[in-house]
């Protein structure tokens, strides 16, 4: 199928935030994007290729050999669909600097120092290795969000020089390794805009580009636009008018809303990437991408968001007019109504309307993260708790398990798992905190002695379902993150309730985490989850699991 508004209309997969799937799932999406239109696949891996003479790339990390890569490639081709390669020549490699071998060539946190010998060589290294196993020569060469940069050890090298210009030229020097290998080049923009707009990326009200920056911008580069909260076509058209005051090779990418926890929001990214796919087709942008980023763990399957696949294809098929997506090609295609996959999104949204299958799309959260490793005592995020969030997701947990979803059945199977699990662990914590207020040691008996044994069980199940998931979509390596996280989840329950059982018998006069009084989480106690994007304070969540 051709899409209509484009010429290339893909997808690129992170593969390097712990969950790097097997070839054979890849194979599979590789399948689903031919069916629906898509006919680009970016590989994103940072450090999860093997690179001859560097024996740490990929190591314990699942890292995909040449033969791998090799045979996506022709599956790929045979499809119609491109392998890109997306790899990362500045920023974003932070395993490697937990090696000695690799600390020479870090400037600060995951930037490599430019102007280092050796960091071109391993670079060199890098375009030797996908040479060897992609045939497109094509490549994303990251550079994104290395707002740091010159600022550790090249600054005592060298001494103070503006980042842009340090940037500049380790671009000038990426670029000619990569044309060495007959790569043409593709970069994230964000570090121009954020030095245009002085540390504001892509705000563009009020702004206007510096004439000069044109002469900047490597001619031999293509920029690639991403924004993925967009606020309306208007707005995203005039990010792309400013993208072309700087170049003229310009491409867009949005996003699928995979990453910001283990549930995904379809309904949510179909809303904000038609503004996007509108803006692109007003401003006669022709080629455009998704990124499905792992952030956080990789907890949520890339085969969640097909619903999202199937309505944006359509969208754009459709020439970026929505008249009403026909639905019924979906069924066709995966076995599943559409309404009912869309469901998957419910764990985010438990107060869905089931009567009508419809989940709300207002505004993207990832409570069932939150809610999954706030913790019992401290209840950082139990301001933000809606009453009967208990029973909305047992009723989420009900719907799912309705759901004859054929070969994607153990999808729905995890995120019921994890609705069982959140009917009991989303308000555990603030009954806990009321019942000791109250002084009432009748209800914490029967939490330390009923509800926690009985939410360790449905943790157990959900642990098991999680873990089939992963296994049967990605590589095992990786999953030791999210045995950490679930472990400490299941051993700080069990210290619940071991401390309430100590209270309850007299060994402790009192419990030191609940005496400590709890402050609002945001800026006013009247806010909710659903006033959060909760991903800049996922560090906050976990107490250290993450």
């Amino acid at each position: 199928m051709k899409i209509k508004a484009f010429d290339e209309f893909g997808i690129m997969l992170g593969c390097a935030a712990n969950a790097v799937p097997r070839i054979e799932t890849l194979e599979k999406y590789a399948d689903v994007m031919a069916a629906l239109g898509y006919n680009a696949l970016y590989l994103e891996t940072a450090d999860t290729y093997k690179i001859e003479g560097e024996p740490y790339f990929g190591y314990m990390r699942g890292g995909y050999t040449k033969e791998e890569i090799r045979r996506l490639d022709a599956y790929c081709a045979a499809r119609g669909i491109e392998l890109v390669p997306a790899i990362q020549t500045l920023a974003h490699l932070h395993f490697l600097k937990n090696y000695e071998r690799y600390r020479p060539l870090i400037d600060v946190e995951d930037i490599l120092l430019a102007e280092e010998e050796q960091t071109y060589a391993l670079i060199d290294k890098m375009f030797a290795a996908i040479a060897e196993m992609y045939t497109s020569r094509r490549v994303n060469i990251g550079m994104d969000e290395a707002y740091l940069l010159g600022a550790g050890k090249y600054l005592y090298r060298h001494g103070y020089r503006d980042r842009t210009e340090i940037m500049l030229a380790h671009l000038q020097k990426v670029l000619a390794i990569a044309e060495k290998y007959g790569f043409r080049c593709e970069m994230w923009s964000d570090m121009f805009f954020h030095a245009i707009s002085g540390g504001n990326v892509y705000e563009a009200e009020g702004k206007s580009v510096p004439p000069e920056w044109k002469a900047r911008v490597p001619k031999n580069l293509k920029l690639v636009y991403w924004e993925y909260f967009v606020p309306d076509a208007e707005k995203c058209g005039r990010m792309i008018d400013m993208h072309r005051a700087i170049s003229d090779n310009v491409k867009y990418a949005g996003t699928f809303f995979r990453w910001h926890g283990v549930a995904p929001a379809n309904a949510f990214t179909n809303k904000v990437m038609k503004r996007a796919l509108t803006a692109c087709k007003d401003r006669k942008v022709r080629d455009v991408f998704f990124a499905l980023w792992a952030d956080y763990g990789g907890g949520a399957s890339i085969f969640a968001m097909l619903p999202a696949m199937y309505e944006l294809s359509r969208f754009a098929e459709n020439d970026c007019r929505d008249g009403g997506t026909e639905r019924g090609g979906f069924e066709r295609l995966f076995g599943v109504p559409y309404e009912d996959f869309a469901l998957l999104d419910a764990l985010n949204y438990p107060a869905t309307d089931f009567g009508t299958k419809k989940v709300s799309d207002h505004r993207l959260n990832n409570k069932s993260f939150f809610y999954l490793y706030n913790d019992v005592f401290y209840g950082t995020f139990d301001s933000l708790l809606k009453g009967g969030i208990s029973a909305q997701y047992a009723n989420v947990r009900d719907r799912l398990r309705e759901v004859n979803a054929g070969e994607y059945s153990y999808l729905f199977d995890t995120l019921a798992a994890l609705a069982d699990v959140l009917s009991v662990k989303a308000e555990l914590g603030k009954r806990i905190r009321t019942a000791y207020g109250k002084g009432d040691k009748q209800a914490l008996r029967a939490i330390a002695e009923g509800d926690i044994p009985a939410l360790l069980k449905k943790l157990g199940a959900y642990c098991a379902a999680f873990e089939r998931q992963w296994m049967k979509e990605n590589k095992p390596f990786g999953f030791e993150a999210q045995n950490i996280r679930l472990g400490g989840l299941k051993e700080r329950l069990a210290y619940a309730k071991r401390t309430l059982e100590g209270y309850l018998g007299g060994g402790l006069d009192r419990i030191a985490e609940l005496e400590e009084p709890q402050q609002p989480f945001g800026f006013s106690p009247s806010q909710d989850e659903d006033s959060y994007q909760i991903t800049r304070y996922l560090p906050a969540v976990t107490h250290g699991f993450l």
